[in-house]
């Protein structure tokens, strides 16, 4: 689901922030919502923190090598080192 402009106030919440993240990384909001979100990360230390890790995770992507058969203790660590990070399954 892409955040509109309608969504964005001059001043948004985190939980409104945490919803535009990918649309924000990839450059699908408008630029007045684009300042809207980079003024609230630069203010907001938690999502400062969750953008930065999005950010690498995506530039990491392309780097990835294919795994056949991914093991359920692998994906297992990955999430509770997420969820130790403050990330939450939705």
């Amino acid at each position: 689901m892409s955040v509109t402009e309608h969504d964005l106030p001059a001043r948004i919440e985190c939980e409104t922030a945490a919803r535009a993240l990918y649309d924000y990384l990839d450059g699908r909001l408008s630029p007045i919502s684009m300042e809207v979100v980079h003024r609230h990360i630069a203010t907001c230390r938690t999502c400062a923190s969750h953008f930065d890790f999005a950010r690498r995770m995506i530039a990491l992507v392309p780097t990835a090598l294919p795994l056949d058969d991914t093991s359920p203790a692998l994906r297992a660590r990955i999430v509770v080192a997420l969820r130790s990070e403050g990330y939450r399954e939705i």
